[in-house]
């Protein structure tokens, strides 16, 4: 039986063993972190078990619906009627629907107009192609105006891709857009949650792996991959080295990079991993006592606060106490993100008193901030002439959430990618044997 080693478990890398052991293999995960889940793993928080960053689930998660009803999870998920805000100037104003874009009279009724066409656009789009090799806020320009992109756009860019935010392909946020779009009934954003959150998934897909004779590892980093002439590579964690015959790698390209280098990659090919641009995250969460507001996302544009919006996930999946998330997206390298996590902590709580005056210090009841270094990839312009090989050895693998641009990072993307990809290296396995 061909050996196979899948690196990294998250979705993608548990979804590439749990279908590689639905086709009778059994796969070997190494995963450096303590937990399966990756960004979908939760911790304890204050006695409450929930995911250090948010999650929702979409009408078009169409390979979610596929692997949970596999999973016998399907009457685990749920659906809601969520609503959208807006804090400008001060104030929280509904958004998102037709009558609150159009009674929004801060911008000119043409641009609340144009803004309202736009969205429904990307939902006619089928080919992308073409905007891939524009910038997002040319696009958005040409829509909105200078006046409409600067007040419902910059301030999302800036504090999201920092000195990036000029260089954002159309594509990708024309597929956010679009994605948001198409989880509406009747006019109304339905968004979908799993009982318990994205540990049920996890936790359903490690039980099946092992029981199909999978195995797992964690606390297990891979330190080199060493591409062997013969086919695949050989895989040096801390306290082991084993070759296989095929390597799936699922973890950021940029992570990518240490582990060929140290394998004896060549400096031009490790480069192409190395140089892929990233932005960090680092995810406050609260426990209060009330809720913020009654909606589910709220985008902020408010020059006291770097913060792109708040998601207040009891709006959605019901939860007590209130649980509220404050992303701060910064690149690794800018000063900012040395800062310690009650730096943050404070500023996104200043942030919720600044949304609701009534909220008081007395309603927060527990705080906790959780960071990851490649949390979302810098989609620029032809992304994807920049990316790395998919196969840069016969039988190695190397893939992350840039793969199935310009959708961005979602378990459900991620999911059904990870599975199409263990389908197709066992077909190329098979087609390769004597």
């Amino acid at each position: 039986m061909t050996s196979i080693a899948v690196i990294g478990g998250g979705p993608m890398g548990l979804a590439v063993a749990y279908e590689l052991c639905l086709q009778g293999h059994a796969p070997v995960l190494f995963e450096a972190d303590d937990r399966l889940g990756g960004m979908a793993a939760s911790f304890d928080f204050d006695g409450l078990q929930l995911e250090r960053y948010y999650h929702f689930h979409c009408l078009s998660d169409h390979a979610f619906f596929e692997i949970l009803e596999e999973l016998n999870l399907s009457d685990q998920l749920c659906w809601r009627q969520t609503s959208m805000g807006f804090f400008f100037n001060n104030r929280l104003y509904p958004w998102g629907s037709v009558g609150s874009v159009l009674s929004f009279r801060h911008l000119p009724l043409l641009t609340r107009f144009r803004y309202l066409l736009h969205a429904a656009r990307c939902l006619t789009i089928r080919d992308w192609k073409h905007l891939d090799s524009i910038t997002a806020t040319r696009w958005l320009r040409k829509w909105l105006g200078e006046r409409g992109y600067q007040l419902l756009w910059h301030k999302l860019f800036a504090f999201k891709f920092f000195q990036f935010s000029d260089q954002i392909s159309a594509a990708w946020i024309w597929s956010r857009v679009r994605r948001l779009g198409q989880s509406r009934k009747k006019l109304k954003e339905t968004l979908g949650f799993l009982n318990g959150g994205s540990q049920q998934l996890v936790d359903a897909l490690e039980a099946s792996i092992r029981h199909h004779g999978g195995e797992i590892r964690c606390n297990s980093p891979v330190q080199s991959i060493q591409p062997s002439p013969e086919g695949g590579a050989k895989l040096q964690t801390p306290d082991h080295a084993q070759h296989f015959d095929r390597v799936i790698s699922t973890v950021p390209l940029p992570l990518v990079a240490p582990m060929l280098e140290a394998g004896g990659t060549k400096p031009e090919l490790v480069n192409r991993y190395s140089s892929q641009p990233s932005v960090a995250c680092a995810c406050v969460v609260f426990q209060t006592s009330r809720a913020i507001t009654g909606n589910f996302w709220t985008n902020v544009n408010d020059d006291r606060f770097a913060i792109p919006g708040v998601i207040e996930m009891s709006n959605l999946r019901p939860l007590s106490p209130h649980v509220s998330y404050v992303p701060f997206y910064i690149p690794a390298d800018h000063p900012d993100y040395q800062r310690n996590n009650q730096a943050f902590i404070d500023d996104a709580w200043d942030c919720l008193k600044a949304i609701n005056p009534d909220l008081r210090d007395e309603h927060r009841l527990a705080s906790h901030c959780s960071r990851y270094r490649f949390a979302q990839p810098v989609c620029r312009i032809n992304f994807q002439a920049t990316l790395p090989p998919l196969e840069p050895y016969p039988g190695v693998i190397t893939a992350d959430t840039t793969v199935y641009y310009p959708e961005d990072r979602g378990i459900s993307e991620s999911v059904g990618y990870g599975r199409s990809l263990a389908r197709r290296v066992l077909a190329n396995a098979a087609a390769a044997a004597p």
